[in-house]
């Protein structure tokens, strides 16, 4: 397994065009004929008994496979393991682009610890990915894990800079020992969600595309979180409108007509933000539509690359992705850095917000797209329409 290309494993932009080619051998018949050439001294006398009667049972089932091919219990398995160890990946990046992991804590947790501990789950959860890619069908997912491991051989440098090496069969292994003695500023450049070319943004780019749903979502309980996540994250970017326009800050004039701040108003739609907000982020990560999923995690992304803004004005990221509000430390933020944390944040997240809102919509839209008796519901029609529209 040393030096193997997980690219070819994992299936890129060009596994697409090998199995259209695949398909198109199979149909000409070139494929047995290539097939039997190659196993003709695989199987030895087995073939020669087989020419005898007209059939070969060995290869015929080689062929059959390969044109119809089954997802047996392991790769069922696998995609469930694949499913669970992404989503602990994507938290345990998420950990450590949260500027919050390299504070220490009032509690008597150091910095140190608390970025350990997050290369620890992270390393864990890159391996089980690759582990169980292996054996995954899941071509969106098995993709984009490849994808992440090639950033991570772009930056094996980097990444042992920080006492994370890159094995042969691709896995990482941490060296705590030599961690103890590097810089935390390393660890969180490498990792910095806000650097473009950053191993952190390169992985979580890859990320981003694949679907949070688990395997073990039903599609009752999956419908259900679609339809809840097309009211939370309506609600949602109406909030984020708010809290990007300037009349949110405005001052007001109280009965006597002197001129007040806004500040107890702007307090109150915060409130209703984080509402919206974590409401999205719950029912979203049950969706079984992909591009609700992507964009949620997008959404918790960000959110935890603004997290230092965001503490400033008294919202906290949990270890989750859902946000906390300290009414006191925001009371004591001076105004104009509420205004502007506030106003920039809703800004890098508004798109990711509308699309979320966006996919859900049309995905409820297309559940009810026929009603019990058969009829075509006319809602449904608007789709196409809509999705005109993004194009």
């Amino acid at each position: 397994m040393n030096g193997i290309d997980y690219s070819a494993l994992f299936g890129k932009t060009n596994g697409l065009a090998g199995m259209l080619g695949d398909y198109a051998s199979l149909r000409s018949g070139s494929y047995g004929k290539l097939m039997k050439s190659y196993y003709a001294s695989e199987l030895g006398s087995v073939s020669n008994k087989a020419s005898s009667t007209g059939s070969n049972n060995t290869l015929d089932k080689i062929l059959n496979e390969r044109k119809n091919p089954t997802v047996s219990k392991e790769a069922k398995e696998a995609n469930s393991k694949l499913n669970t160890s992404v989503n602990n990946l994507k938290d345990s990046l998420g950990a450590l682009q949260n500027a919050d992991t390299f504070k220490d804590t009032e509690n008597g947790t150091d910095a140190r610890t608390k970025v350990e501990n997050a290369l620890k789950s992270y390393v864990n959860a890159y391996n089980d990915s690759i582990a169980a890619g292996k054996k995954s069908t899941d071509l969106n997912k098995t993709s984009n894990v490849a994808g992440a491991i090639e950033a991570t051989k772009a930056n094996k440098d980097a990444l042992s800079a920080i006492g994370i090496s890159v094995n042969n069969d691709g896995t990482m292994s941490l060296d705590t020992k030599k961690l103890k003695d590097v810089d935390l500023d390393t660890v969180k450049s490498t990792f910095d969600g806000n650097a473009a070319l950053s191993y952190g943004s390169e992985v979580a780019s890859r990320l981003n595309r694949i679907s949070t749903t688990t395997a073990q979502v039903t599609t009752t309980d999956a419908n259900k979180s679609t339809v809840e996540t097309v009211s939370n994250s309506k609600s949602l970017t109406e909030s984020i409108a708010k809290l990007k326009g300037s009349d949110l800050y405005a001052s007001k004039r109280d009965a006597d007509g002197n001129t007040v701040s806004n500040k107890d108003g702007v307090a109150a739609e915060v409130s209703k933000f984080i509402e919206y907000y974590n409401n999205t982020v719950q029912s979203g990560k049950n969706s079984s539509v992909s591009g609700v999923g992507s964009n949620v995690n997008a959404l918790t992304q960000k959110t935890a690359s603004n997290s230092k803004d965001l503490a400033e004005i008294g919202i906290s990221v949990g270890a989750d992705g859902k946000l906390s509000f300290n009414k006191n430390v925001f009371n004591n933020a001076d105004e104009d850095t509420i205004k502007n944390n506030l106003t920039n944040y809703a800004k890098a997240i508004e798109a990711n917000a509308s699309l979320v809102n966006y996919y859900s919509t049309t995905q409820n839209n297309a559940m009810s797209g026929y009603n019990a008796s058969g009829t075509y519901n006319t809602n449904a029609q608007d789709i196409m329409s809509t999705l005109v529209g993004q194009v």
